[in-house]
């Protein structure tokens, strides 16, 4: 799974892309992705400091932890 760090850098990228968009009905669409990269970081970012012990099964699942298998 990328870190949180990884998204940011993508919508750093979208933003220099809506700076260097030729076409200026493309800027919005730039600037709309990097927005949701920056969402997604902040996901990951508060997946990371939940405490192991209050997540779910499913919770853990997602945040890319394996379950322990009795």
């Amino acid at each position: 799974m990328s870190s949180a760090n990884d998204y940011r850098s993508n919508a750093e990228d979208c933003l220099r892309m809506a700076k260097l968009a030729s076409e200026e009905r493309d800027r919005p669409l730039w600037a709309t992705m990097a927005q949701s990269w920056l969402r997604l970081a902040e996901h990951a970012d508060r997946i990371n400091l939940v405490p192991e012990d209050q997540m779910g099964d499913g919770d853990r699942e997602q945040a890319g932890t394996p379950q322990a298998t009795n």
